[in-house]
């Protein structure tokens, strides 16, 4: 996949203003936190086929910003390229992501949910169908630390033909999961990009947007039923 010209990377400055930005009313509350928007991102840069910043920004920014003035809209789209820039380097380079995560006030362990859930909608914004593209059960070992962090663990109790789960396992599984999704992300990187120069299959159903009614009838988003992480294929 081509990539962009690698351009300077941002610090810790830049990172808390495009923080600050992506929270601002400019967005309506449509844009991904910063977490989700990098975990989002390393999705579309892994992904099996090309995604251009023409399909993957209204969904990271939201469809209709209201900039204050054409010099704000320069900045954020500026600042997000250069984000997209720094992971797409990291990938390449095979120098590991250094993950953008939140502590919730008062607890003791960072927030990988919306991280994972951001690289979910990553996976489906491709075009091609990666569970129609690789291997069903390599990429069910590859996702399954996403899913377990993004709040799938039901998913892995009914696939592991369990009804219950004690909370010392429970706790051991997460912290596994936590330990090891940055190199994850590397392993599903680098398996898309020995297989991006392979004939792939594109999807011939119509997408079904993550916030969409499920298809499936259930009355429930698409995200929250038949796209779970642990259903998407």
């Amino acid at each position: 996949m081509t990539q962009p010209p690698i351009s300077p990377s941002l610090g810790d400055e830049e990172l808390d203003r495009l923080e600050a930005l992506l929270d601002s009313p400019v967005f309506k509350g449509e844009a991904m936190a910063l977490d989700e928007l990098q975990g989002f991102l390393c999705a579309v840069i892994s992904a099996p086929d090309t995604i251009l910043p023409s399909a993957w920004l209204p969904v990271a920014l939201g469809e209709s910003p209201e900039y204050e003035n054409q010099q704000q809209a320069e900045e954020v789209l500026g600042l997000v390229m250069r984000f997209y820039n720094d992971i797409a380097h990291a990938l390449q380079q095979g120098e590991g992501i250094a993950l953008q995560l939140y502590r919730p006030e008062g607890e003791e362990d960072y927030d990988f949910q919306s991280w994972c859930s951001g690289y979910f909608d990553g996976v489906e914004l491709s075009e091609v169908d990666w569970y129609e593209a690789g291997d069903p059960d390599e990429l069910d070992e590859l996702l399954f630390p996403f899913g377990v962090l993004a709040g799938d663990l039901d998913h892995f109790l009914h696939d592991s033909g369990r009804s219950a789960i004690t909370e010392k396992e429970k706790a051991e599984l997460l912290a596994a999961c936590r330990e090891g999704i940055a190199g994850a992300v590397m392993r599903t990187y680098r398996y898309w990009l020995a297989r991006r120069s392979a004939k792939t299959a594109r999807r011939e159903a119509p997408k079904v947007g993550r916030n969409d009614p499920c298809p499936c009838g259930s009355g429930k988003k698409f995200k929250q039923c038949c796209g779970a992480p642990g259903n998407l294929h």
